[in-house]
């Protein structure tokens, strides 16, 4: 297995070099600082294809915008070919190879290929959190190729407006966010997003400093102020866990004080 050397802090869509050898990238996608570019490259493109698939990671979604669909599911599949992680975070990798090639904002979309990844979901990981999904999107596929009109990404986008529920940059959100994050807030889809981010922290093949920041993502989504279903004391719960169980982390300095403010707060 090549040992993967993926950037801890990715700043817009740089990847360095100093990261946590084996740290699939999906995963590491989960827990990283992603918000710096997204206003300036190819925008559009990516919020498009976001707002077609909620289930989208961060890093499919650059893929999409960046036309690197390839490099992607190289990627996708690094980790689903590491036996060292669970089948649950395998299947995700398959999973996230396959909403990539079917989304119809992606220029490089391949339903064959797709149906190929969804099915493998199926097949190997029937028992998944993945695997419920990946059997709805193989039925949305079948539906669209009943459609008599056939848009190719380039006309779908001419067409496409943004939905202005949908402010990913909102002054309200902690910088902090990852845009996984911030969007589970703004689409009510927390629950969903804490799902993954407590997969990351259950899985024995995911290293620590993932697990740190997959924490203090947990924390900022449930004290946000959009977040409609905010938990005060499960935000507070989060940041104690981080500052027990990681007392040398980066994130002790911003965890501290969220915690602080918690702490301070009138909210029930």
């Amino acid at each position: 297995m090549p040992v993967i050397r993926l950037s801890l802090v990715l700043l817009g869509i740089s990847l360095l070099s100093a990261c946590s050898p084996t740290t699939p990238l999906f995963i590491a996608q989960v827990a990283t600082h992603e918000v710096v570019e997204y206003k300036t490259l190819k925008n559009n493109r990516m919020l498009a294809a976001i707002e077609e698939e909620g289930d989208l990671l961060t890093y499919s979604a650059q893929a999409i915008r960046d036309d690197r669909s390839a490099q992607a599911e190289k990627l996708y599949l690094t980790g689903y070919n590491d036996r060292n992680l669970s089948d649950e975070v395998r299947a995700i990798a398959l999973y996230q190879a396959g909403l990539l090639y079917m989304n119809r904002f992606n220029e490089g979309r391949d339903d064959s290929k797709a149906l190929h990844y969804l099915h493998q979901v199926l097949d190997e990981f029937p028992a998944s959190r993945a695997a419920e999904r990946a059997e709805a999107r193989i039925l949305l596929i079948r539906q669209r190729h009943s459609e008599p009109v056939q848009k190719s990404s380039r006309e779908l986008l001419a067409h496409w407006q943004p939905d202005h529920r949908l402010d990913l940059y909102k002054a309200s959100l902690d910088p902090d966010m990852t845009l996984l994050s911030r969007r589970a807030v703004l689409k009510n889809r927390v629950d969903e997003a804490e799902e993954l981010y407590l997969l990351a922290l259950s899985d024995p093949g995911i290293p620590a400093d993932i697990k740190e920041k997959a924490l203090y993502q947990l924390a900022l989504m449930y004290q946000a102020p959009d977040n409609p279903h905010a938990d005060r004391d499960k935000a507070i719960r989060y940041l104690r866990r981080l500052l027990v169980q990681f007392p040398h982390s980066e994130l002790n300095t911003k965890a501290a004080r969220h915690l602080d403010q918690a702490l301070n707060s009138n909210a029930p």
